[in-house]
């Protein structure tokens, strides 16, 4: 298991796509897609799109939420 760091949009730009600081749970299985860092020890990665399997809540490319 290793721990990265994520980087998302800032949260105005989010709650007007429709995720909330309530969308995700400690907890949550996520998979995530993104661009790595430049330095791959870092193990940071900016986000492309994120979806949880459980109930397909999902965050895209194109920064649109989708079900």
């Amino acid at each position: 298991m290793q721990r990265w760091g994520v980087e998302w949009g800032g949260a105005g730009a989010l709650a007007g796509q429709g995720v909330t600081r309530d969308s995700l749970k400690p907890g949550d299985h996520v998979v995530i897609t993104g661009n790595p860092g430049r330095n791959a020890v870092d193990h940071r990665i900016r986000m492309r799109s994120l979806l949880r399997p459980a109930d397909g809540f999902g965050w895209g490319q194109s920064g649109e939420t989708f079900d």
